[in-house]
């Protein structure tokens, strides 16, 4: 079969990106499906940064959602072995590096660590990560019923399903990080969510394994997210989040066992 525009780009590629350019201080990286694809996941990394209900970062202006930190400078990517990388500190002395590599054929790996150089404790840090969908027309559509998690006694169920579908409590929360409250219902118990592309054998997935806090989506702006937290930052320490950006082509039966095969890794 011969080439064609759309099949002659093939494998993952990472590229530093842009998603709202007239904010200078977002952390964007497109990266490419791995099966032959020209377009790209928007991954916004990361979104924002929590704490005790506190915005300390946003990756863009909302005036609903005042930051503590306002007119922060641009931050370059960097190339590193594999893929691009970047270091920002906030006024408040907390640093954020992240990274984004290539892993397998059809995975990346994502790193964001967080260190405190500041005078106080950092309390109960939440971060959102998004994966923006938009740009990758299979996965583009503005609907909830294509955004998959695993629930106990219920397998892959869409996600507003999820609540209901449940027979246990799992070990992960729907919603924004912001709003969790860790003594309400955990419906989920894979640390995962996934996007079902219109061609019903391809998935994208997200996950900060045993990091994860929440999951979510978003209708209006078609996009999945697994947000990781941690419960403090003491002075001088630090926190390393490690997680996934996966690409599957097959069924979402062959999807289940990788999934349960990279959360034992």
């Amino acid at each position: 079969m011969s080439e064609t525009y759309l099949t002659s780009a093939k494998g993952i590629r990472i590229l530093p990106g842009q998603w709202r350019p007239h904010y200078p201080f977002e952390h964007i990286v497109w990266v490419s499906p791995s099966w032959p694809c020209q377009d790209y996941v928007w991954l916004d990394f990361p979104e924002a940064i929590w704490t005790q209900r506190e915005l300390l970062f946003l990756s863009h202006v909302n005036p609903e959602c005042p930051t503590t930190f306002t007119d922060l400078p641009r931050v370059p990517w960097q190339s590193i072995a594999g893929g691009i990388a970047y270091e920002r500190r906030l006024p408040n002395g907390l640093k954020c590096s992240g990274q984004v590599t290539h892993g397998g054929a059809n995975d990346v790996d994502l790193q964001i660590v967080l260190e405190n150089q500041g005078s106080a404790t950092v309390p109960d840090i939440r971060l959102q990560t998004c994966a923006y969908l938009r740009a990758v027309d299979e996965l583009s559509e503005r609907t909830g019923a294509n955004k998959l998690v695993h629930v106990p006694g219920g397998g892959w169920v869409a996600m507003d399903d999820a609540p209901e579908a449940a027979t246990d409590r799992g070990g992960c929360y729907i919603g924004w990080p912001s709003h969790i409250d860790r003594d309400g219902p955990a419906p989920v118990d894979r640390p995962v969510v996934v996007c079902r592309a219109r061609e019903a054998n391809r998935f994208v997935a997200l996950t900060w394994f045993d990091r994860t806090l929440s999951l979510q989506n978003n209708c209006a702006h078609p996009c999945i997210h697994a947000d990781p937290a941690v419960d403090e930052l003491p002075i001088g320490e630090r926190v390393v989040f490690r997680g996934k950006l996966i690409f599957f082509e097959g069924s979402l039966e062959e999807f289940d066992r990788t999934s349960v095969r990279l959360m034992s890794e």
